[in-house]
């Protein structure tokens, strides 16, 4: 784990070098713990009792309905902070399951401790409350998008909101858009394929230009 891990958020701290942090001695109290690969390293439900840091490896989330449908949410890959935003929340659950894809490290800060870097590092408030923020924004194009109605309107809204100039780069391939969709992959190709044949848009390897914005736009309704 580097000292740059477990100040993540410190919009001071995150660009100095492992000499320069160890010159301020800047560092915060906090355990560490291993996770094999296909370990859940948290339930959803789960008590979000410390800032929990995954500083190596790679990690998935989902969502599991009382009838027991997995959504798959998203991968991150370290660093990154797992439910920072609900440690301070009254309802401080986790929303997901959080299962190790490959060995994992995560750090532990404990609630107190997060609280006293805050009232004494400015960088690190600043950063936390950066990060939830950005956050929350993720989380409300992921409802606006899951909002829409069938595969070809979720398809054509993610389109849009990474159309420049006509054209696009939805930077996933077809088998990760159907993970983030939550849909089929045979489904997600075969929407894509009819707009292709249809002349509303061009697509290959993730990338594509639209050619007819009105034919595009009333996929969403």
């Amino acid at each position: 784990m580097e000292q740059q891990d477990l100040l993540f958020f410190c919009t001071m701290c995150r660009d100095k070098s492992a000499d320069e942090l160890e010159k301020l001695k800047c560092t915060i109290p906090h355990t560490t713990k291993t996770f094999k690969r296909g370990e859940h390293i948290a339930y959803q439900g789960d008590r979000v009792l410390h800032l929990i840091m995954l500083v190596r490896g790679k990690i998935k989330t989902e969502i599991v309905s009382n009838s027991g449908v997995t959504l798959p949410i998203e991968e991150l890959t370290a660093p990154y902070p797992l439910a920072a935003a609900f440690l301070f929340a009254d309802d401080n659950r986790f929303p997901v399951d959080v299962t190790a894809l490959e060995d994992c490290e995560v750090i532990f800060i404990s609630k107190e401790s997060v609280e006293k870097q805050m009232a004494k590092c400015p960088g690190f408030l600043r950063g936390f409350m950066a990060f939830n923020a950005n956050r929350m924004q993720y989380i409300s194009e992921r409802l606006k998008l899951f909002a829409q109605k069938g595969i070809k309107a979720k398809v054509v809204y993610y389109i849009l909101s990474k159309e420049q100039g006509g054209k696009f780069d939805l930077g996933k391939s077809v088998t990760a858009l159907a993970d983030y969709f939550g849909v089929e992959r045979p489904s997600l190709s075969r929407a894509i394929s009819e707009m292709v044949q249809k002349g509303i848009i061009t697509f290959d390897s993730g990338k594509g230009e639209i050619l007819d914005f009105k034919a595009l736009e009333k996929l969403l309704i």
